[in-house]
């Protein structure tokens, strides 16, 4: 009888980024389902790149009947709804199981539901949408503190709000949440230093 594999796919954009996070969940979730991963693909590729680049068709070649795929979020098998649906068709054909594990998704060959591809359609637009929606308020609020001059950082021991990192304050505290470091914070908001971004945010806390 053949023995079930389970690969683990973890994908971020950039160099200013790092699979940790995702790894770490899924190893995290492996450990509560008790089983271990045959192998684990960590790729830095933006979306846009072909499917080769961003090793989908790598980890489509591993994967054997019966085995299972585990993801953290749907969106980082693509970037538009049509693409992800069709890796998903694709992971089904193959008689593979997709497992979504933030969402507690398991997509299973043998489900023929129609509401279950709704409902991963819907996600997908949503994962999408939100996607954008971040990456488009980053570019504005970077345009807006420029336009007002927030860019040129705080005086000498003032602690005013009006600080070159205030415009993202919340998106600050989120990524420090999901374990980025301040290093890759502000590579990630393209301007500042490491202390001058570890005295912000405890000048907030």
């Amino acid at each position: 009888m053949k023995k079930t594999k389970h690969y683990g796919y973890c994908r971020v954009s950039t160099t200013s980024q790092d699979t940790d996070k995702q790894k770490y969940y899924l190893l995290d979730y492996a450990n509560t389902q008790k089983f271990q991963f045959e192998e684990i693909i960590e790729v830095v590729s933006s979306s846009r790149k072909s499917k080769k680049d961003r090793e989908i068709d790598a980890l489509l070649e591993m994967v054997d009947d019966g085995d299972h795929i585990y993801i953290v979020k749907l969106d980082r098998l693509g970037r538009n709804t049509k693409e992800v649906l069709e890796i998903i068709d694709e992971i089904k054909n193959r008689n593979v199981v997709l497992h979504i594990v933030k969402d507690n998704i398991v997509v299973n060959p043998k489900d023929t539901n129609p509401i279950t591809t709704m409902f991963l359609t819907l996600l997908s637009a949503f994962a999408t949408m939100e996607r954008d929606f971040i990456s488009e308020r980053t570019k504005m609020g970077l345009e807006k503190a420029r336009r007002e001059g927030k860019l040129i950082g705080k005086q000498k021991g003032s602690i005013s709000h009006n600080t070159q990192f205030e415009p993202f304050k919340e998106k600050i505290f989120e990524w420090l949440e999901l374990g980025l470091s301040y290093e890759k914070i502000v590579k990630h908001l393209g301007f500042g230093s490491k202390s001058a971004l570890y005295s912000f945010v405890k000048n907030r806390k």
